[in-house]
């Protein structure tokens, strides 16, 4: 994981798309250096993470993106490069996130295809995921139940141990609106870093064992903490959805934030920025919005080929929505 031939390759994929950020290009020069002192550092098990750069966005909710600086973010593909392959074979082919080959796409048509099928349906969402993760139980419980080495745990912790404190500075708290003892201590991941979106999928993969071997609905999926349970038998479907909100309190100390009660297929629902329907998919009027305020930042700000990029990925995503689905 820390070899020198390692941590030069996450580097090349950390720069990938990224290379006209004032950070990489200041970074870029002194990469080979930085990485032969980051393998000094992660050898000697000295190795520690810098301060974040935050950044407070409104899209259309209140977001706080704490972004590690260049040199850890490099360490953060390394980890994921050499762990994913070993952990990500153990979550079920019914989770989406962050994983390659899957994504929005594939989420949204699985999730048309299950609404044809079954009658109804219950959406929930965590409250608060990101802020609410113990990083105890993450490390402690889900990453050590398959990682046996000492010193990868040792250095996953430090990794997650980085984020202390984030959420208890006051511009912070302000920002977010946290209530009194919001998160509590050791608990809560910062969110956008590479380890951050690995750890919360992989923070709920005993929820998905969970679901699909002691439950069994008709139908599950999740994308990251959005959980959709489907089936025929409305009653089931409320049991089903009171199991779930139990078992992430006992194992995860998670609550949850959305658990309506469950509602026929045959009606129009929000997920994923999409408006789904037992036909297609339409993008959600708040989806569209964001795409023209990217689209005006990259014309502004942009190259002409990342721009072009851009617009063709939107037309695919425009494409995609309005021409419904098939049997998948």
């Amino acid at each position: 994981m820390v070899s020198r031939p390692h941590l030069w390759g996450a580097w090349g994929r950390f720069r990938q798309g990224k290379g006209a950020r004032p950070s990489v290009r200041a970074f870029a020069p002194e990469a080979a250096r930085e990485v032969a002192r980051l393998h000094d550092e992660l050898s000697a098990g000295i190795y520690q993470p810098r301060p974040f750069r935050t950044l407070f966005l409104h899209e259309p909710k209140r977001r706080l993106i704490a972004a590690a600086a260049v040199r850890d973010r490099v360490v953060h593909h390394a980890v994921v490069a050499s762990l994913g392959p070993h952990l990500d074979p153990g979550l079920v082919d019914q989770t989406y996130a962050c994983i390659p080959g899957r994504g929005v796409h594939r989420a949204v048509l699985a999730m048309i295809a299950a609404m044809r099928r079954r009658r109804f349906m219950v959406l929930l969402d965590v409250r608060r995921y990101f802020i609410s993760i113990d990083r105890g139980i993450l490390i402690d419980e889900v990453m050590a139940r398959r990682i046996k080495d000492r010193r990868a745990l040792a250095l996953l912790r430090t990794i997650a141990e980085a984020g202390r404190g984030l959420y208890e500075t006051p511009a912070v708290r302000a920002f977010l609106e946290l209530p009194e003892g919001v998160p509590g201590p050791g608990v809560g991941l910062p969110i956008g870093n590479l380890t951050s979106q690995w750890w919360g999928n992989h923070y709920l993969a005993g929820l998905d064992h969970f679901v699909m071997r002691t439950l069994s609905p008709g139908g599950y999926q999740r994308y990251m903490d959005d959980i959709v349970l489907l089936g025929d038998d409305a009653a089931k479907l409320a049991d089903d959805r009171d199991a779930v909100a139990e078992w992430l309190w006992e194992h995860r100390r998670l609550t949850l934030r959305r658990a309506g009660p469950p509602v026929p297929t045959s009606q129009p629902v929000t997920y994923l920025g999409q408006r789904l329907t037992r036909a297609g998919s339409t993008p959600t009027r708040a989806a569209l919005r964001k795409m023209q305020a990217r689209i005006a930042g990259l014309v502004s700000h942009g190259s002409p080929e990342r721009i072009e990029r851009s617009i063709a990925a939107y037309r695919g995503v425009l494409r995609f929505g309005t021409r419904g689905v098939g049997g998948e």
